[in-house]
């Protein structure tokens, strides 16, 4: 074993955030859900902007390409359109209108 886990072996599954990517997904996690009228509060909101990062991440073919990242963010906003219309429109699916 490693005496000090900062000197293990990071698993290649295992990114760093960009935080770059990061703010461009929460902005447009926050402004989809106010123009949905979807008042969250802020740990579930959080929580929808960490699942959205991981999803864009899941698609893209190189996850430390920033460019790629970026041009998917219109992909992810549909994707995300489609969720919250859907959620908004389900009865008692824990989405809140302000």
């Amino acid at each position: 074993m490693y005496a000090v886990s900062s000197k293990a072996p990071v698993p290649a599954h295992l990114h760093t955030i960009d935080p770059i990517v990061f703010k461009h997904v929460g902005k447009l996690v926050a402004n989809l859900h106010e123009e949905q009228g979807i008042k969250l509060p802020p740990d579930a909101l959080l929580d929808e902007h960490s699942s959205a990062y991981n999803t864009l991440i899941e698609q893209a073919e190189d996850p430390r390409d920033r460019d790629e990242l970026v041009s998917l963010l219109t992909w992810l906003e549909t994707r995300l359109r489609k969720k919250l219309k859907a959620a908004k429109a389900e009865p008692g699916s824990g989405k809140q209108q302000a």
